[in-house]
C-alpha cells in the first residue's frame, strides 16, 4: 500500500513538472547582433566591432560565450533551441537575438592625476518572427561602470575594460550576464493580451537644447535622444518586467530595423505600431549650491522632465511633470568637476525611480519628485494596463 501511495505521488510530481514546461513556446537561437545600418558598425561600435573578431574555432569568442550562458537560462515560458532555426515554411519559427544597440567610452579628468572613465554598453532581447522578420518583443537591457586611473587610459586599456565585460567581469559585471537575466523575464503573449510600448519621442525643451549644445562637444542632439530613449526603456523593461519595443526615431526607416549579426549576415526586421506610445520631454537642469567648507562644496544637481503616455483609446492616460535632484560633493582638491555627468546620473535616478513608482506608487514619492495624487492616480491605471497585457 505504501509503495503504490508513493508511486502515485511520483507520477503527480511527473506530471505537474511536465505541465510547468508542456506550454513554453520553442524559440530559436538567432545569435548575438549589431543593430543599425552596416557600414556604420564600425564606428558606432568600435571596441565591439574588435573584439568581435577574436575566434574561438570558426565562431566568434563573443558568440561562444554568449551560447554557453544562454544554455544555463531558466524561463518556464520559452524553450530555447540552439540547434537550428525554426521551419520558416510554416511560418511559426519565434526567434531571439541578443542586440548591442549603444556602446560608449567618456573619460573625464577629476584632477591633476586623476581620470574618470565610463564604460557602457546598452542592448535588447530581440524576439521576432523569423518568417516575417518582424518584432514580437523586446527586453532592453545595459551594463555601466566606471574606472578611475591617475592617466588617461589608453586605447588599449579601453579595450581591455570592453573584453572584460563580455568575457570576464568587471566588479562582479558582466554584459552577457545581464542579457541572460533580461532573458530569464522573457513573455510571449498571444490573443488578445498583445499590446505594445514605446518610448516613440524624445523632446528637449529650449532650456535643456541650451545646456545640451553647450556640454556636447558637437555631439548630435538625436544621439542623445536615442540616450534618454534607450536608458528609460530599460528601467521601464526591468521594474516593470514588460516589453517595450525600441526607440527608432532617426534610427529605423518605413518601419524597419537594420542590424547584422555576429557572422556578418544583414538583417531588416519590422517593427510594429505602439498601442501605448511613451512621450519623454527633458525640461531643463539646475545646479544649486547647498553648503561649502574647507574640504570641498556640496552642490544639488536637479533634473526636470515630463512622462506622457497615450492610449488609442484615451488620448492621455499619463501626463505628469517629474523632478529629482542628486547631491554631489566636490573636493577642494579636484581640478575641474562635469556638470554633465553629474546632470545624467541624476536623470538615470530619476527614470529609475518612476518605472518603479508607477507599479508601488509611494506617497511621498509622488509628492516631492511629480504631480502628488494626480500622478498616483494616472500610475495606478497604467500598472493595471502593463498587467493585463503581460
Amino acid at each position: 500500500m505504501h509503495r503504490k501511495i508513493t508511486e502515485f505521488f511520483l507520477v503527480i510530481a511527473i506530471v505537474l513538472f511536465t505541465n510547468t514546461y508542456a506550454f513554453a513556446t520553442p524559440v530559436y537561437y538567432a545569435g548575438f547582433a549589431f543593430l543599425g545600418d552596416h557600414q556604420f558598425i564600425s564606428s558606432n561600435y568600435p571596441y565591439t566591432g574588435v573584439i568581435i573578431k577574436e575566434l574561438d574555432a570558426e565562431r566568434s569568442l563573443l558568440e561562444t560565450s554568449l551560447i554557453k550562458k544562454a544554455q544555463t537560462v531558466d524561463n518556464k515560458n520559452i524553450e530555447l533551441q540552439f540547434t537550428s532555426l525554426g521551419d520558416l515554411k510554416h511560418g511559426e519559427s519565434i526567434s531571439v537575438a541578443i542586440a548591442l544597440d549603444w556602446e560608449d567610452v567618456s573619460t573625464e579628468q577629476l584632477e591633476d592625476n586623476l581620470f574618470k572613465t565610463v564604460y557602457n554598453l546598452h542592448g535588447q532581447i530581440l524576439l521576432f518572427d523569423f518568417s516575417k522578420m518582424e518584432i514580437i518583443a523586446c527586453y532592453p537591457f545595459g551594463t555601466r561602470v566606471t574606472d578611475s586611473s591617475d592617466t588617461e587610459p589608453t586605447e588599449d586599456k579601453k579595450l581591455g575594460i570592453i573584453r572584460n565585460l563580455y568575457l570576464g567581469n568587471i566588479g562582479g559585471i558582466n554584459f552577457f550576464d545581464e542579457a541572460c537575466t533580461a532573458l530569464s523575464h522573457v513573455r510571449l503573449n498571444t490573443g488578445d493580451a498583445i499590446c505594445t510600448f514605446k518610448v516613440q519621442n524624445v523632446t528637449l525643451e529650449q532650456k535643456a537644447e541650451d545646456f545640451w549644445a553647450s556640454q556636447s562637444n558637437g555631439t548630435p542632439i538625436a544621439a542623445y535622444k536615442t540616450f534618454v530613449a534607450q536608458q528609460f526603456s530599460s528601467a521601464f523593461s526591468k521594474n516593470l518586467n514588460a516589453s517595450i519595443l525600441p526607440y527608432t526615431k532617426g534610427q529605423a526607416i518605413g518601419g524597419k530595423m537594420a542590424g547584422r549579426f555576429a557572422n556578418g549576415d544583414v538583417f531588416q526586421l519590422d517593427i510594429p505600431e505602439a498601442d501605448y506610445p511613451i512621450e519623454l520631454t527633458i525640461r531643463g537642469f539646475k545646479k544649486v549650491k547647498l553648503d561649502e567648507n574647507v574640504t570641498g562644496t556640496s552642490w544639488a544637481y536637479g533634473c526636470f522632465a515630463r512622462l506622457r503616455v497615450d492610449s488609442i483609446l484615451q488620448e492621455s492616460m499619463v501626463d505628469t511633470k517629474l523632478k529629482n535632484a542628486a547631491v554631489k560633493i566636490v573636493p577642494k582638491s579636484q581640478a575641474t568637476a562635469s556638470d554633465f555627468s553629474a546632470f545624467q546620473e541624476s536623470l538615470l535616478s530619476l527614470f529609475n525611480k518612476t518605472t518603479q513608482e508607477i507599479h508601488e506608487q509611494d506617497g511621498k514619492w509622488l509628492k516631492n519628485s511629480a504631480e502628488g495624487e494626480k500622478t498616483r492616480k494616472q500610475f495606478e491605471e497604467f500598472e493595471k494596463t502593463i498587467q493585463k497585457c503581460m
